[in-house]
């Protein structure tokens, strides 16, 4: 399959669910706490010019609130980048890792797509060689319970992939 089917594909696919899509948050959440979420995708480097492969897991350990409004998920997360084409391919992390969703905001009226985003960012450490300080961050759009479209800036590169919530 060709370049432009399969950024056709992911278009059509995103586009359906945010026009035909439910929401998926329970409690103002997607990710709750218990759940593991699984995620793959490919990006472009940050430090090579090359194609990059990266994935990990996270397990939502818990929640909680600001106010009596918005809840937070909080949990651990593994990831592991790979970059093809350079010199030092293999970076392994692992994160603190906080999520909200966009439907506790009450905006699902004017905005029902905001329904089923959610939003993280991760701190902790990153081995690529040496030990570094790093960050993750990214977005999932759930197109069903158990399945996302996930883009992350993470430990090699931005990825673009699937996050599937177990």
């Amino acid at each position: 399959m060709n370049k432009k089917a399969v950024l056709a594909l992911a278009a059509l696919i995103l586009v359906s669910g945010l026009a035909f899509g439910q929401s998926y948050a329970n409690d103002g959440m997607l990710i709750q706490p218990g759940s593991i979420n699984v995620n793959a995708g490919i990006g472009y480097g940050y430090y090579s010019l090359a194609l990059d492969i990266g994935g990990g897991a996270e397990f939502a350990i818990g929640k909680f609130m600001i106010g009596e409004t918005l809840p937070f998920t909080y949990g651990l997360a593994a990831r592991v980048g790979f970059a093809i084409g350079y010199a030092n391919p293999l970076s392994l992390g692992a994160f603190g890792t906080l999520h909200f969703c966009w439907d506790a905001l009450g905006l699902v009226e004017d905005f029902p797509w905001l329904s089923n985003l959610d939003s993280y960012l991760g701190l902790g450490l990153t081995f690529m060689p040496g030990i570094w300080f790093n960050s993750i961050g990214g977005f999932n759009y759930f197109l069903n319970e158990h399945l996302a479209i996930n883009l992350e800036t993470g430990i090699r590169s931005s990825y673009v992939g699937i996050l599937f919530k177990l």
